[in-house]
This record gives C-alpha cells, structure tokens and sequence, in this order.
C-alpha cells in the first residue's frame, strides 16, 4: 500500500526549529535591553531620572551657599548624602552625620593623598573660613520622585530587576508558543499509536510541520498497513483452518458411523465373552470419536456463529443434571462424585443452559477420565453477589507446569503428568471459551494440599449485563 506525501506542506526541521527558538530567545533580550535603555534615556530628559552626576552638579550649585553658612546642616546638603566637617588645623571631626570609615577617606580627599572618586562614590571638598565640609554622594542615577526614592533607593537595582522579570516573561512565552507547535506534533504522533495500539486501524494519514515528525508519522501509516495486511492474512489463514477442520470433520463422521453400526449389528448376534468385550471397546471409542468431532466443528465455528441465547435457568436443575451425566459417565471407572455447597435454596440463574452444560461437562469428563478406578471427584459450588464458583478437584497427578500455561490452547497434549487415552486438547479450549461468553473466567492449578488437577470457573449469571 504505497504513501501520498502531500506537497503543499512547509517543511522544517528540528535542529532549525532549535536554531529558530534560540535565535529568537536571544533576540527578545536584545530587545529587552535596548528597550531598557531607551527607557532610561527619556527617563532621564524628562526628568523621572536623575543622572549619576546629579548630586555632583548639586553640590558645585550649592557650594556657595555652603561657604557662606555658620554651620552646615542635612537640609543643605542634597538627600541620600552625607557630609562632615573637618576643622582646617588637624583635620579634626568638628559635626557631620558621614560614617567613621567614610570619615578617613574624607580626610584623605582633603590632604590629597586620593582621588575625589572612591568607587561608586564621590567626596566634593568646599573650604570654606576656619574648616572643611566634606560631601559624600552616590553616582548613580536615581528617581526623582520623594515617594520612590522611599520605597524603591536605589534605581539601578530596581531596573535590573525589572529588566531580569521581563526578560524571563519574554522567555517563557517563547518557550511557551515552541512548546506548544511541538505539542500539537506530539498529540498527532500520540493519536495515532494509540489507534494502532487499540487496533483501530482505519485513521488517515497526517501531516506534521517538522520533518522528523513527519518521517515517523509515515513510519507509523506503513507499519499500519503492514500490520492491516498481516492480520488480514492471519484472519483468512484462520479462517481457511477452521473451513478445513470443519470439512474434514464432517468426513470423519462417515466412517465412524460405519464402523459403529458394524459394531452396533456384531453386538446383536452371538458372541463369546471376549468378542462382547472387544466390540465394547469399539463401541466406547467410536463413541469418543463422535465428541472429538462435534468439538471440532464447534470449534471451527466463528465467534459470530457461536450465538449465546440466555434465558432464566434453576441452578439446582443445572447442577442435578450435570452431576447425573457425570456418574453415567464414570460409571466404566466407578468414579464417586461429591457435591458440597453451602448454598441451600434454589435460584434462577440467567444463562445458556446448553452451551454451559457442555463446557462444565468437559471439565467433569477430563476429571473422570485423569482420576484412577475407585477414585473420587470433588465438585464444590459456592454463590455470591450474582455469581457462581465452581471447583472442580480430581485425584490425578496434577497439571505440570507447562499444562498450567498451554492447557487451555486447542489441541494441548503436552502435560506428560495427566497422560490419557482419547484426549486431543479441544475440551478445556471450548469450555474456557463459553466460560468466556458468560463474562466469567477458568484458572486451571494444583490442590494445594493433594496436588491434584483442579479447576476453578468463576462465572456472572446476572441478567443485568
């Protein structure tokens, strides 16, 4: 089944779709940045930033006034500085509010021994008649607003992290619109294994934007198409199996009927004990031989051919009955079948009372056929919350562990431990698949105290499914 690529699709690939998101995340910090110091920019001509050299020019405007005061107070000085006033003869500390070791670089300004820029600050020297006032300011920009001078002192930090804030919102949003193209690729992708995993295999093919995404999109159609073609040829196979097992089936019936109505005339006429005994054992097998083949062409028949028809059954009547075929049956191995149950009083249970009769009488039979002469088969009955458990326990050898897997696959004879004549692995296949249909379950295991066979049926007879 070959693919259509559809032509009018953009295609992209990962490693541009990264190039793309770092390129672009790159350049929406760029942007950022130069936005942030456009901002400063016009902040600062309209005046709702001050320069870092504000204080500086404030200072040389007011030094004359400075000079002439008797003494300087913090009103004169501009805000958010500091000052001290150092007496002319020892450079003593006359008043000032500027920190100790501010004070000895002060000291240093005005002797001359440093520079008048200290770091992020600056010492403006105003000599005025018998003393130093040493003015200590910040240069950095700030607001000009009393208010946010306040709660936000200092503008360089507040701008950084205003411009870190915008930067991480402008990445998440990147990030987010990438993240999303490649989720709706990933849902596309998610779809369809899901379809192919549900085994719904009548999805349309479709497309992604990246080609790595696109490349396993067409992967999965083709592995679609291949599984579609293999189920197909596994149904026909199977199909073709079963018209044959069907077939095949029907002509062995033929020669069986032929050979039991011989035995059935020699049986009428007069033969010794021996010659009864022989045409006995013809009669018995030809018998099996006919179970064989009517599982056989039940078993060849489609899941839509088996219909269930259920209707309100006695389950004390279904127990009876299978009890009473049971013992008929055991009656060439004198098997004892006993029945426990704590459950006294007759139900209605809703079933298919021929179909479940014949899957639990193929249970029974093989507990018969594995449980030695004089043996007893152990049949319990429990019912509880619409549902029905059977344990069924023979005195055999028990399942080995490889029957305890494949027990149930048609045609099974691999169990050496449960060896027995006449068996060809169709009967606990049949019944687990009627167990099936009345939505109940068969666990094949070993009695836990004897080790015998013992099977479990577990089944929901409620009409309200």
């Amino acid at each position: 089944m070959g693919i259509k690529r559809k032509q009018n699709y953009r295609k992209t690939t990962m490693r541009r779709e990264l190039f793309k998101y770092i390129s672009v995340l790159g350049i929406s910090c760029i942007v950022m940045i130069v936005l942030y110091l456009i901002f400063t920019w016009a902040a600062m001509l309209i005046g709702f930033i001050l320069p870092a050299n504000y204080n500086e020019q404030y200072i040389n405007q007011i030094a004359p006034k400075v000079k002439s005061a008797s003494v300087v107070t913090e009103a004169v000085i501009p805000p958010g500085s500091a000052y001290i006033v150092l007496d002319k003869k020892n450079e003593n500390k006359w008043y000032g509010n500027m920190e100790e070791k501010d004070i000895a670089i002060a000291r240093k300004v005005v002797a001359g021994n440093v520079p008048t820029y200290y770091g992020q600050k600056v010492y403006s020297v105003i000599e005025r008649e018998q003393d130093y006032c040493v003015i200590q300011s910040y240069l950095r920009p700030q607001f000009s607003s009393p208010v946010l001078k306040k709660y936000l002192p200092d503008f360089e930090w507040t701008s950084i992290v205003i411009l870190i804030g915008l930067i991480i919102t402008a990445s998440f949003i990147i990030t987010t619109i990438f993240a999303k193209q490649f989720s709706k690729n990933l849902n596309i992708l998610s779809k369809m294994t899901n379809s192919i995993k549900n085994q719904d295999l009548d999805f349309e093919q479709q497309h992604s934007t990246i080609q790595e995404f696109d490349d396993v999109m067409v992967s999965l159609i083709e592995m679609r198409d291949a599984l579609k073609n293999s189920l197909e040829t596994q149904w026909k196979l199977e199909h073709t199996k079963k018209e044959q097992i069907a077939a095949l089936a029907h002509d062995i019936k033929i020669p069986v009927t032929i050979i039991k109505g011989n035995a059935e005339l020699l049986s009428l006429s007069d033969q010794s004990e021996e010659q009864s005994l022989y045409t006995k054992y013809i009669l018995n097998a030809g018998d099996k031989i006919e179970q064989h083949i009517r599982l056989l062409i039940m078993m060849s028949k489609t899941e839509e051919a088996l219909t269930v028809q259920k209707n309100n059954v006695s389950l004390s009547a279904l127990v009876y009955n299978l009890i009473e075929d049971t013992k008929a049956y055991s009656k060439y191995k004198s098997v004892e079948i006993v029945y426990k149950t704590e459950h006294q009083d007759d139900i209605d249970i809703y079933i298919d009372p021929s179909l479940l009769h014949r899957a639990l009488m193929n249970i029974l039979t093989n507990a018969v056929d594995y449980t030695p002469e004089q043996g007893k088969i152990m049949l319990d009955m429990a019912y509880q919350n619409q549902r029905i458990f059977f344990t069924i326990t023979d005195q055999g050898n028990g399942f080995s562990s490889e029957a305890l897997e494949k027990g149930v696959q048609l045609f099974y004879r691999g169990d050496k431990s449960r060896n027995s004549d006449g068996h060809y692995g169709m009967g606990l296949t049949f019944a687990e698949y009627v167990i099936k249909l009345h939505n109940g379950t068969l666990l094949l295991q070993n009695d836990p105290v004897t080790g015998s066979g013992q099977v479990k049926v577990e089944l929901n007879v409620s009409s309200a499914i």
